[in-house]
């Protein structure tokens, strides 16, 4: 069966094509603004996590636009950029 992704008036894209459970993301980096606030690199002393919200702070645009995998869209979270918000994506 054929996939079909179909942005929201948000410019979230939601499948319609269940058994391939994608979750959900920004289909531009213009509809995901304005970006959320990010938690400080600073706030983690793991160098590898820290490493991790320094990248999503430079790359906020490519991060909206891809889907989260552990499924946090069920928190409300609208793509992975979502997860740097808070420690979400420190573990």
């Amino acid at each position: 069966m054929a996939c079909w992704y179909i942005p929201d008036a948000e410019g979230v894209a939601a499948q319609s094509a269940a058994q391939n459970d994608v979750p959900p993301y920004h289909v531009s980096e213009a509809s995901a603004k304005p970006f959320p606030r990010l938690l400080a690199p600073e706030t983690f002393q793991n160098p590898v996590v820290r490493k991790v919200y320094q990248i999503a702070a430079t790359i906020p645009g490519v991060l909206a636009q891809q889907p989260c995998y552990c499924y946090c869209n069920r928190a409300g979270h609208k793509g992975l950029l979502d997860c740097h918000r808070d420690a979400h994506s420190a573990g």
